[in-house]
């Protein structure tokens, strides 16, 4: 083998060594999630975070990074949507689509704020900085209901209306966490941990019947 030659195949073996990193950095799986209630019933709005055990500085924005604003609308006397999932350190706005006033507030530990009578526009952005459930209300009608789940990892999902769920992200192992309002102290995972080398089906079942709200209604007029 001539000299030119050489070089040639150490400069590739050196560009594949340098490709190997990032093409191991790209290894995305996919973690699909169903679901159900007691009685074998899709459940909507659970929500599922995979906190990754292994270093994905090089993966995810880093804290400092600002994140998209997310959006809690009022949309019909309702928070739209009524279960919000967002990253850590995530500006959330509350957008009033209304012809009435809302007052929103929350009292929970995680964060405590009011939002003061406004109608037909945006309240001002609110950052949330800290981990955990914010249960949200309105001062003028008590039946709206709401919840921000701030989830401390860039991994989380929540089940559409037919309990079912898909997230890409990379192979690896995770410790995993649960929660759904009417069912938040369940834990469906068999294991609290898993490793997810290939895709990976999981099918949850809650130890109770959560009942649908497609049927609510306020029943308190138009204030």
């Amino acid at each position: 083998m001539n000299k030119l030659a050489v070089l040639a195949a150490l400069a590739s073996g050196a560009f594949i060594a340098m490709l190997a990193p990032f093409n191991a950095l790209a290894d995305n799986v996919t973690a699909s999630i169903t679901l159900l209630d007691a009685e074998q019933s899709p459940v909507k709005d659970g929500v599922v975070v995979f906190k990754p055990l292994f270093d994905i500085s090089d993966l995810a924005p880093q804290e400092s990074e600002s994140l998209q604003p997310a959006a809690m609308k009022q949309i019909n006397k309702q928070f739209e949507p009524h279960v919000l999932v967002v990253q850590k350190n995530t500006e959330v706005i509350f957008p009033n689509a209304d012809n009435v006033f809302h007052h929103v507030y929350s009292f929970s530990p995680t964060k405590q704020f009011e939002l003061k009578l406004y109608k037909e526009f945006t309240a001002e952005p609110l950052f949330f900085e800290q981990a955990g459930i914010v249960d949200i209300g309105c001062n003028i009608h008590d039946w709206m209901l709401g919840y921000i789940v701030i989830a401390d990892s860039p991994y989380f999902i929540k089940t559409a209306d037919d309990g079912n769920a898909d997230l890409s992200l990379p192979a690896g192992k995770y410790s995993v966490e649960f929660w759904h309002p009417n069912a938040p102290n369940e834990q469906p995972f068999i294991e609290t941990e898993v490793e997810l080398t290939t895709d990976k089906n999981f099918t949850l079942t809650l130890s109770k019947v959560i009942a649908s709200d497609d049927d609510f209604d306020d029943g308190f007029g138009d204030y």
